[in-house]
């Protein structure tokens, strides 16, 4: 079997590529690191680049977009869950999350791995966790 060295990148369809830029930016101390049109598929796309986990996350706008809200319901993406080292790192993530004004859960503790859970501008559904060792 071939292998693979990790996932390349996360890419979400947005409502408003520039919102959601600027909010993930915001969100995880990354950058902007490269926009795109593809006129034949009706799209706007950009990647930001998070230099301490080096994780890659996209967004594409289509033009032509359907107007359903996120649902985890759908197939398709239930959510995205960032990693994080251990509780500390947790608890200073809520306070990030407070500091911007973002909605979430509490930490929850009753299953592992420990999580805060949240939604971006779009409601896609967002997970902080750290697993059990």
């Amino acid at each position: 079997m071939p292998d693979i060295t990790g996932v390349a990148h996360v890419e979400l369809s947005v409502r408003d590529l520039d919102r959601s830029v600027s909010w993930y930016c915001q969100l995880l101390g990354a950058r902007d690191v490269w926009r795109g049109s593809n006129d034949d598929y009706g799209i706007d796309a950009c990647a930001i680049f998070e230099p301490k986990s080096k994780l890659v996350f996209a967004f594409t706008c289509h033009r032509n977009q359907i107007a359903d809200d996120f649902a985890p319901q759908r197939p398709g993406l239930d959510h995205v869950s960032f990693g994080v080292a251990n509780r500390a790192a947790l608890e200073e993530w809520v306070t990030h999350l407070d500091a911007l004004g973002i909605d979430h859960s509490p930490i929850q503790d009753n299953h592992q791995p420990a999580s805060v859970t949240f939604k971006d501008p779009d409601g896609i559904a967002l997970e902080l966790s750290f697993p059990a060792r």
